[in-house]
């Protein structure tokens, strides 16, 4: 099959692209397979993806189904790692609903989903690359699309604009101008923004007055590539809150080694005693409406089963030190207590159907009548969205739930004592939900540059992977790089970051002239990873008080990871970057560090900015470790704990970040 790669191919590259087209033809041979492709970071595994897909896509209608082969000449060799802790079984059928959403499209969609919205404008930067451009779309939440000047100053963007398509005399404006921003000849074949990122549809949907979020979705009914975060197709929620319909799609997820946790959460509820009332308190008053009284009453009992179920739970959570669940229940017992709410197994398909009426009426703009809040809708749909996993399969799932109430205890004034119920049922197995999607879709790909060991990633997930690759790195680890391990600091205080020695102020200051001393010598950016905010924190209050932390701005202005989230780390990443230009940061950034910016640092020198560069202070697993680029001299140094330093040469590569 031809393929239309940009640059002359890397092996790893060619191997990769190979693998993912096998499998794409695996799949429509025998209905659905399969991939879980390892290559580090840096060897262009966003770009190999989206060319092999695209143009696997591109020749569907015209590629006939390959005939059965003995073996695939891809699977194995080239110099590659196979996984042999699986055994090929034969694939079952394609489904009935998946082979009938094949049939309406002249190839399956492909769906690309990472980790965060920023991953994904890293990865449309890649496709611009390409000579691929087919219909595209990226869904994103109303915080992200929101045009609405009242929306975009309430509280909960999300209820705002629930409120605005309830009203009908005022409405909203952008809404009704959705379909012109859908339509805009930019976004179509030939336009300026027809391979577009968020910020592109947020720019075209100013100028028009529509709006961008449901825009998104109506250019998603029809594109072939949809980009999207994992938990719009991890979480059955999303998936039907978006009108997303995977079946027979192809589905590709980057960055997926963090996969189970998210599987896991989006099996499991957590709903607390206020919610449950709120919601009961709603559905009380829908239940008095006789055109609908029927949805919502057996809805209204079964939540004021709950309610008072949890009231019922003995356990002073003054006795609970750790906030741990004073009582929890797994398998048939489970079942038992869930019983005493009223949820039964033979009810539990009557209440789902209630419960699916009465989701959908809260989430259609266009319906009629009284119907749920979005907060209560919410609420709902998380609490029925687990329990169908629950007592899914005909009960297979009952031992990979544990049912928990948690009574958190908190003082109220002076002496009052007060008690906070949740009532959680957590999905301890992401198999439970990652099969669903792997039945449904004709492949899932899974990616990235840390899923060894493959034999027991795949046995998490309960999904037979019909490929596995684990590729080596295309850099030469020899002339590029410098790996070492630092025991002492400048003074020789050994570097001994246990708990027991990261509070002593003699390791807190070799730490600090460790770095200093790191940062005079390495040009360009320098990225320092700590063990939690906390240490951090810790680290530059100390350093402020000894004049460290001026002395490290003076080597390289210092930026640092905010808490919070990952809109505020954008201003703080553009500073950091700028800085290596050599362009003059802003005279204070985040967290209260001023940025310092001596003479060395000039506007016009290249040279010079190369010399100064900046440093980056962040935390490891946090947002700015993982789904990053920071190629050439955004970073020319990488220290982590244990402290891992590595020198990167004058070459053009990116890299992982996340060393620990």
């Amino acid at each position: 099959m031809p393929v239309e790669f940009p640059y002359k191919p890397y092996g790893t590259q060619l191997a990769f692209m190979g693998r993912v087209i096998a499998t794409l033809d695996r799949g429509r041979r025998q209905g659905r397979s399969h991939a879980l492709l390892e290559s580090p970071t840096g060897t262009g595994k966003s770009l190999s993806l989206l060319c092999a897909a695209l143009a696997w896509q591109r020749h569907y209608p015209l590629r006939a189904p390959p005939a059965p082969a003995a073996a695939d000449p891809l699977l194995y060799g080239g110099g590659f790692v196979p996984d042999d802790t699986q055994q090929q079984q034969p694939t079952p059928g394609v489904p009935e609903k998946a082979a009938a959403a094949a049939k309406k499209k002249n190839a399956p969609t492909i769906y690309y989903a990472t980790r965060t919205h920023s991953q994904i404008t890293q990865v449309v930067r890649e496709l611009r690359k390409t000579s691929y451009r087919v219909r595209m779309a990226i869904l994103a939440s109303r915080k992200h699309y929101c045009v609405n000047k009242t929306a975009c100053m309430a509280d909960s963007i999300d209820e705002e604009c629930k409120r605005l398509l309830d009203d009908k005399v005022q409405g909203c404006p952008e809404f009704k101008n959705a379909q012109k921003l859908s339509r805009h000849p930019s976004l179509q074949t030939g336009g300026s923004y027809e391979v577009h990122d968020i910020e592109d549809l947020l720019r075209v949907g100013r100028q028009v007055k529509g709006c961008p979020y449901f825009a998104a979705q109506t250019m998603a009914e029809a594109a072939q590539l949809v980009f999207c975060p994992y938990n719009y197709l991890i979480s059955p929620i999303v998936r039907r809150a978006m009108d997303i319909n995977i079946a027979g799609s192809i589905v590709i997820l980057d960055e997926a080694h963090n996969i189970e946790d998210i599987a896991r959460d989006s099996g499991s509820v957590d709903v607390d005693e206020e919610s449950l009332n709120s919601l009961k308190e709603e559905l009380a008053k829908l239940a008095t409406d006789q055109a609908v009284g029927k949805i919502y009453q057996p809805l209204h009992d079964i939540i004021e089963g709950l309610s008072t179920w949890i009231s019922a739970q003995e356990g002073d959570p003054r006795d609970n030190e750790f906030d741990n669940p004073p009582s929890f229940w797994t398998g048939e017992n489970a079942v038992k207590e869930l019983q005493k709410a009223g949820i039964t197994p033979a009810y539990f398909p009557i209440l789902q159907e209630c419960a699916t009426k009465a989701v959908k009426a809260a989430s259609d703009t266009e319906s009629e009548g009284d119907h749920l809040t979005g907060r209560g809708a919410m609420t709902l749909e998380s609490l029925f969205s687990s329990l169908s996993h629950f007592f899914g399969r005909n009960g297979r799932h009952l031992y990979d739930y544990q049912l928990a109430i948690q009574r958190f205890a908190h003082r109220e004034g002076t002496s009052a004592f007060g008690v906070r119920n949740v009532m959680s049922l957590w999905c301890l197995n992401p198999a439970v939900v990652f099969q669903d999607i792997a039945d449904l879709t004709h492949s899932v790909i899974l990616t990235s540059g840390t899923l060894s060991p493959m034999g027991s990633f795949a046995s998490e997930l309960g999904v037979q992977f019909d490929a596995c690759m684990e590729a080596p790195h295309v850099i030469d680890a020899d002339s590029q790089v410098f790996a070492s391990v630092l025991s002492s600091g400048p003074t020789t205080h050994r570097l001994n970051a246990s708990y027991k020695t990261a509070d002593a102020y003699s390791f807190q200051d070799e730490l600090g002239a460790s770095i200093e001393e790191i940062c005079r010598i390495v040009p360009g950016g320098a990225l320092v990873f700590f063990p939690s905010y906390k240490l951090l924190d810790k680290l530059k209050v100390r350093w402020s008080q000894t004049g460290q932390w001026a002395r490290l701005n003076a080597r390289k202005p210092v930026f640092v990871e905010p808490r919070g989230s990952t809109e505020e780390l954008e201003p703080v990443l553009n500073g950091y970057y700028n800085a290596i230009l050599g362009k003059v940061p802003l005279k204070k950034g985040r967290g209260g560090a001023k940025q310092i910016v001596k003479n060395r640092v000039r506007k016009n020198s290249s040279q010079e900015s190369a010399k100064g560069g900046a440093a980056f202070l962040a935390v490891c697993r946090g947002k700015v470790s993982e789904g990053i680029d920071f190629s050439d001299d955004n970073a020319r140094v990488v220290v982590s704990f244990i402290f891992i330093v590595i020198c990167l040469k004058e070459f053009s590569v990116k890299f992982c970040t996340s060393i620990q």
